[in-house]
Parts: C-alpha cells; structure tokens; sequence
C-alpha cells in the first residue's frame, strides 16, 4: 500500500468515524482527539535533552508495571521528559486492533490509526509550546510504533518498538531519523516472517529502509518487550537519542 492510497484510507475512515462511534454509543462531536494528551502521564521535569513522547500499544497505557518502566526511567534519570499520552482517554474504538481477525483489522485498524496520528500531531504540537526550542522524539510500541511513522508534525526523530519495518508510510519521515527495534521472537511479528516476499525481519528492512537516517535492530530471541535490560537494545537508542554518558 502507498502512503497515497492509506492517505485515502484514513480519510475515508475519518469519514466513517462517526458511524462506528455511533455503534459504540457514542457521538462524533466526542471526538476531538485531545483528551489522550489531556490524560497523559508525565516522567520528569527537566527536558535539558528533550521530550519524548509514548505512544502504547493496542492495550492501552499502563506504564507502571512491566517492561516499559526502566525506559521511562532511564530516559528520566538522563535528562529527557518523557510525556505518555492515553489513546483510549478520546472516544475510538476499543482495543479490537489487538485480536487477529484480518477483515476486522482492515477497517478498525486504519480508524485507529486515523484517530491515533491525530492523537499525537496534538500532543507535538502541545510539547512544542510547552517546551519550545527543545528537541522532540517520538517513542511508539506496537500499535503506537506504527501511529509513530504517520506524524506528520516536525520532529528530531521516531523509535518503534515491537513492530517490524514498515513497508509503507515512509515517505513522509524521510528526512526524520528512525530507529526500528524488533524481535526475531516477536510473536506479533511471525507473520511478517512467513511472508513470501522476504526470508527473514533483516530482509524486510534491507528492502524498505533505504534513507540514511533510518535504521534498526533486530535482536535475537527478543519477544514483543524490548528490555533495557538488554545490552544491545539500551546501547542503540542512548546512541541514537545522543546521551553521550549514561546512568
């Protein structure tokens, strides 16, 4: 899919939204898209690095418990206020982008993403005033690690996690520094292996990352959790945010 043709899906499912909030009992004029960064959650006070921005994944924001807490910790501890917005805070669909029915997918997830990609242009756009002159990344997960890729609004650079390479939606954060960090034992991400246009997650990202600033890692034995605890992971992304000397 080309990034005009799901410019044309998002469209169109900015156009439906108000029928699927309907079925959800709820009324189109409820979606503004800004009550995810009015629910957010913020880490730090002192952005002498910058401000990153978290996008969750299809489960929602629970940021105390497991994985993801040593993140916002580290980036805490190193200078960096990391705001976590809440996708489901704004009237959208619950988390169905989750379950693997692909004909449900097809509709719910380009809704989703319509809502998400508004969700976070907001929240840059409120970073930017809160803290200007400072620089902004953006931290997607799964389903927010894709969200990321859509941002339309200028920003120094996109980590994605638990997601593989994109294919498409690229061309618009070409300029952008992108950094892609997958697991080989993702279980989201198997059928990305199985695909019979590519032999591993490297070869799909050999393929689609073809700009200068983008890259990635795939690591070996990884699930969905990109742990810090791995060396390889937290090495890559305090090289990629510029954190000269870690804690």
């Amino acid at each position: 899919m080309h990034r005009t043709a799901f410019a044309f899906g998002l469209g169109f499912a900015a156009l439906m939204a108000g029928t699927a909030m309907a079925q959800d009992g709820a009324h189109c004029s409820d979606c503004t898209h800004t009550k995810a960064y009015d629910a957010a959650e913020v880490y730090g006070t002192n952005p002498n690095r910058g401000v990153v921005l978290h996008l969750h994944d299809c489960r929602g924001l629970n940021i105390d418990k497991g994985w993801q807490r040593p993140w916002f910790d580290y980036l805490k501890l190193n200078g960096f206020v990391v705001i976590a917005i809440d996708s489901f805070a704004d009237v959208r669909p619950q988390p169905l982008a989750c379950k693997k029915d692909p004909w449900l997918n097809l509709y719910t997830k380009v809704l989703i993403y319509s809502i998400r990609k508004r969700q976070a242009e907001f929240a840059v756009r409120k970073i930017r005033e809160k803290y200007p002159g400072q620089r902004i990344f953006v931290w997607g997960h799964g389903e927010g690690g894709v969200t990321a890729q859509l941002v339309g609004e200028e920003i120094d650079g996109v980590i994605s996690t638990g997601a593989s390479c994109s294919t498409e939606w690229l061309e618009g954060i070409a300029q952008t520094p992108l950094l892609v960090i997958q697991g080989t034992d993702d279980a989201n991400l198997q059928d990305t292996k199985k695909s019979l246009l590519y032999d591993s997650l490297d070869d799909r990202c050999k393929i689609h990352m073809d700009q200068p600033k983008w890259e990635w890692l795939t690591v070996e034995g990884m699930g969905h959790a990109a742990e810090l605890s791995r060396k390889d992971v937290k090495r890559r992304i305090t090289k990629f945010l510029g954190i000269t000397h870690g804690r």
